[in-house]
């Protein structure tokens, strides 16, 4: 999968942009405040429908401008469609062929994407909610049907919630409509444990090998933390403990009018040797980790979806040391098209270099230099 080009209109800092990519290799430089973020930025709104910078959509409209477009040609397979996001009057519109696509569900995995972001760090640090949207994200580019389940899942999570408030202002209220949510709440949870659990088990597969060339340190993995304490997927036991934790509890939830269990509150923990790499390793190690766990997403994809993502870097060479970038660079292989921003050149190997397409970005325009030969 690959994109071979990109047009954006009002957006960010580009009243109006055109691209063309290489398949492989494209390095786009600049200093700081010049642009190149934003061109990945596109592309990930171009693939997921929304931005890994801002909640605010608005934010991504050009100042004095009323509305936003991106667009892309993306070809899979010999498969050429042409998507489009537009934003503007507190609205999205997503398309394919110039066709508008009503369910994200039909949208999403069009262009699959990874990205290596600086701020990725958060994955560990961060709050369990960033570590269930990078499941959620990806699983979704695995199968979109998945979108519908959690879609369904959070609907009726609200559903409950509200009912839950009520209950603690009246308890007279008809208490066995809860059983009715608790029963659909229950059924939809096996359906997406059954996809997470799946998805750790394949990260794992992976994970530990490129954790240990790029670092040399054996026993890396992914931990699936759940309110269930379940290691592995069993529908009759998440049934059980579900329905038993509900009527354990019951009060503890009426009070607080919300609910306690269930794949909301799911985590993960990256650990080595059964330590928590969030207390025990250092901060360099928690990078690479991260760099492992988006390694092992790409392998996870060419598996279950015959093609190798679109692989977005933003600016992370200058945060690994020269022996773990030269690692990583190995990894990138070069039927891949990967798309990299930097602010300097000297932080790429030659070897990355070699027949790569340098793109100059500077004072909102950007020019294409053409293919790096030997690295020269």
């Amino acid at each position: 999968m690959h994109i071979d080009d990109l047009k954006l209109l009002n957006f960010r800092n580009y009243s109006s942009l055109n691209l063309s990519f290489d398949k492989n290799i494209n390095i786009f430089v600049g200093n700081n405040g010049e642009g190149k973020t934003n061109i990945l930025e596109a592309i990930y709104l171009l693939s997921l429908t929304k931005s890994y910078r801002t909640i605010l959509e608005s934010d991504l409209i050009q100042f004095g401008s009323v509305s936003c477009c991106i667009s892309g040609l993306v070809e899979n397979d010999g498969l050429i469609k042409q998507l489009g996001v537009e934003i503007g009057n507190g609205k999205k519109k997503v398309s394919i062929n110039n066709k508008e696509i009503k369910r994200i569900r039909d949208y999403i995995s069009s262009l699959i994407t990874v990205s290596f972001l600086p701020d990725d760090i958060q994955i560990i640090k961060g709050s369990p909610s960033i570590r269930r949207d990078l499941m959620n994200i990806h699983i979704s580019q695995l199968d979109n049907e998945y979108i519908s389940y959690l879609n369904d899942y959070n609907k009726v999570l609200k559903l409950r919630n509200e009912f839950l408030k009520k209950l603690n202002v009246n308890g007279n209220t008809n208490a066995s409509y809860l059983d009715i949510i608790n029963e659909k709440l229950i059924e939809l949870s096996v359906v997406i444990y059954k996809y997470r659990f799946e998805f750790i088990n394949n990260i794992n597969t992976f994970i530990g090998k490129y954790f240990k060339k790029i670092v040399g340190i054996d026993g890396m993995e992914i931990k699936y933390i759940n309110s269930l304490n379940i290691t592995d997927f069993n529908e009759e036991e998440i049934k059980d403990k579900m329905l038993k934790k509900f009527n354990k509890n019951h009060f503890q939830e009426v009070s607080q009018g919300v609910t306690l269990i269930g794949p909301h509150r799911d985590d993960l923990k990256f650990m080595i040797d059964d330590k928590d790499m969030y207390l025990f390793s250092s901060q360099g190690q928690q990078r690479i980790a991260i760099i492992a766990f988006k390694l092992s997403e790409i392998d996870i994809f060419k598996k279950y979806k015959g093609t190798y993502p679109v692989l977005l870097l933003d600016d992370i060479f200058s945060e690994i040391d020269v022996k773990r970038r030269n690692k990583l660079i190995k990894f990138l292989k070069g039927d891949i098209q990967t798309i990299i921003t930097t602010t300097d050149l000297n932080d790429i190997s030659k070897d990355l270099l070699k027949n790569s397409s340098i793109f100059i970005v500077k004072n909102n325009n950007v020019t294409k230099k053409g293919r790096r030969k030997n690295g020269k």
